[in-house]
């Protein structure tokens, strides 16, 4: 019997690939799910049961805590956090409405609310409790909810915002529909809503499958490209007004998802191919996150009300 599409319920669906339990280029877990595709509304999406037992086993309380790389690594991305910061506050500068009021979805520690400038009144909503904990300890000038958007009783539904962000949240959410009905009645009528997801039509998913740096199976429930978000946008009255590739964020994921196809059993050629074919990987997905944004591996969009 064919498996329904998790967004359409269409039943014209085709298996991609299967999975298992991975994050970036950690595997978790032997669990394997299935990656499919639906030829209806055009989503990539994984074949998994969404319960209370589900976020409780793929979302442990300590999973802002774990899966830390080398210092190497970790320096790194420490340096290039930064100028990705910088990025993301020009496009939320350029695209501003006259209010300030800012809420971000899925703020984890409360970083990036945290770093923006002190004319924003910060808003954030987080369902894990040490990242709500660690805000509430940390940064006082965030209000911080619990739970989601969806709650009926989630904040203060008189007063909209002006500006809604969400870094890497969307492909996580059970139900986009709604979710995006939700959000676009929180939203200011000229307000901006912008995110990123990644991108199911990268050069990495092309490649390498299920292999692909960002699949992150089970815990991405949806693989989205443009070609299935503008109708999901469109139909909550929402239009993408802009949209790009980001050069800096995971900026090793194009590496790490073609050397997981190669790997081996002895690390020791594993990281010398590594080595080796970074600086070709870095430069490719640079140059494609720059002039070629469809197949890019991550893809920021800027949207508004369509009216």
């Amino acid at each position: 019997m064919p498996t329904k599409c998790r967004l359409c319920s269409s039943s014209n669906t085709q298996l991609l690939f299967v999975s298992k339990n991975i994050h970036g280029r950690h595997l978790l877990g032997g669990e394997k799910f299935n990656v499919l595709e639906c030829e209806n509304c055009k989503v990539t999406f994984t074949d998994v049961e969404v319960n209370s037992l589900f976020y409780k086993h793929y979302y442990p309380e300590n999973y802002y805590d774990q899966l830390h790389g080398s210092r190497l690594i970790e320096g790194i991305l420490s340096f290039l956090e930064k100028f990705s910061f910088q990025r993301k506050l020009r496009l939320i500068l350029k695209h501003k409405p006259p209010g300030n009021r800012v809420l971000e979805i899925g703020c984890a520690q409360g970083k990036f609310l945290s770093n923006l400038p002190s004319i924003f009144e910060k808003f954030g909503i987080e369902i894990n409790e040490n990242g709500r904990q660690y805000i509430q300890k940390h940064y006082p000038d965030i209000t911080i909810y619990q739970g989601d958007i969806e709650n009926e009783n989630f904040g203060d539904c008189i007063k909209k915002y002006d500006i809604i962000l969400m870094w890497h949240v969307l492909e996580h959410i059970k139900n986009p529909s709604a979710f995006l009905q939700r959000l676009s009645s929180l939203l200011n009528k000229n307000g901006v809503f912008i995110f990123e997801v990644p991108n199911r039509d990268s050069l990495g998913f092309r490649l390498a499958r299920k292999q692909w740096f960002h699949l992150d199976t089970p815990r991405h429930l949806y693989h989205f490209n443009k070609l299935s978000l503008k109708p999901l946008l469109d139909q909550q009255g929402l239009k993408i007004i802009e949209y790009s590739g980001n050069t800096i964020d995971y900026w090793h994921d194009l590496t790490t998802s073609i050397c997981k196809c190669f790997s081996t059993k002895v690390p020791i050629i594993n990281k010398v191919f590594y080595f080796i074919f970074f600086p070709i990987g870095f430069t490719i997905r640079t140059l494609v996150s720059i002039f070629m944004a469809p197949t890019a591996e991550i893809n920021t969009y800027v949207v508004k009300h369509s009216s």
